[in-house]
């Protein structure tokens, strides 16, 4: 059975990013938080074992090793239905027909994949509680970084008429009609590859994707939005510097939400 190789960091928060961006130069799967305060302590994930660079070894406490799992009998532990707001239930899979959903809920209906995206963390969640908020029928809509598809599906099942999700994995085509399929809607177009490969401008542009990555992405975004932008997947700790971000971008900040140590932003153009 493989094994993947988990190197535990601890670092000043000013550090983090400089620290996690390096770690995807060098290829890491992904990284976990641990804890977040003065310092932050976090995991990173490898295939193998690696060199790290001294300016990065200074920082590590511990190293392992990680057998290779059934990811998603492991899911099927632990992910139960997930209340995002008065009307919106994330229900897993193989719960279709046995929960009891609520009358007047929109329920989403997630396989836990291989893509991100299946409703329990907190950056997908405070991405559809904007949704919810600001789309309205027949509003054309954009996913940037679509994984699942959970938002494009949400975004559907709200009255959205046209909606594309884009992603670099070629895995989300599969996963994203298979859950599509799931919760009965259709006409969900998959573009793979990064925004400049989507055509068209988009009533609402949704992006839920890490800080170090969506920068890049944000003079893309701006341009296929019509109007409202929505941001999440970043930390509490990085927020004034997005900010900044986001106004060097044009876009107008709105209102932001914030659960734990995440927080999403509502924009317009």
């Amino acid at each position: 059975m493989k094994e993947y190789r988990v190197y535990e960091f601890e670092v000043p928060r000013e550090k983090f990013e400089v620290v996690e961006e390096q770690l995807f130069f060098l290829r890491t799967l992904g990284t976990e938080i641990v804890s977040e305060g003065d310092r932050v302590r976090f995991k990173a994930y490898f295939e193998e074992e690696i060199n790290l660079p001294e300016e990065i070894s200074i920082y590590l406490i511990s190293q392992s090793s990680l057998q290779e799992r059934n990811w998603n009998e492991e899911w099927k532990k632990y992910f139960k239905p997930v209340k995002v707001s008065e009307r919106i239930r994330v229900v897993p899979s193989w719960m279709k027909g046995e929960f009891q959903v609520p009358e007047g809920s929109v329920p989403i209906y997630i396989y836990p994949g291989q893509t991100f995206g299946t409703g329990t963390h907190e950056t997908t969640k405070l991405s559809m509680g904007f949704i919810e908020r600001v789309l309205k029928q027949g509003d054309s809509f954009l996913d940037v970084g679509c994984g699942s598809g959970i938002l494009s599906i949400l975004a559907k099942k709200l009255g959205a008429k046209k909606v594309v999700g884009c992603d670099i994995q070629k895995e989300v085509i599969e996963e994203v009609a298979f859950n599509s399929e799931l919760n009965e809607v259709s006409g969900i177009e998959v573009v793979i590859g990064s925004i400049e490969d989507v055509e068209g401008k988009f009533d609402i542009v949704v992006a839920n994707i890490e800080k170090h990555l969506l920068e890049p992405l944000i003079p893309g975004i701006v341009k296929k939005a019509k109007g409202t932008v929505i941001f999440s997947g970043i930390l509490k700790s990085q927020k004034d510097e997005f900010v900044k971000t986001l106004e060097r971008a044009g876009l107008e900040l709105l209102e932001e939400a914030g659960e734990k140590e995440w927080v999403a932003f509502l924009c317009r153009k």
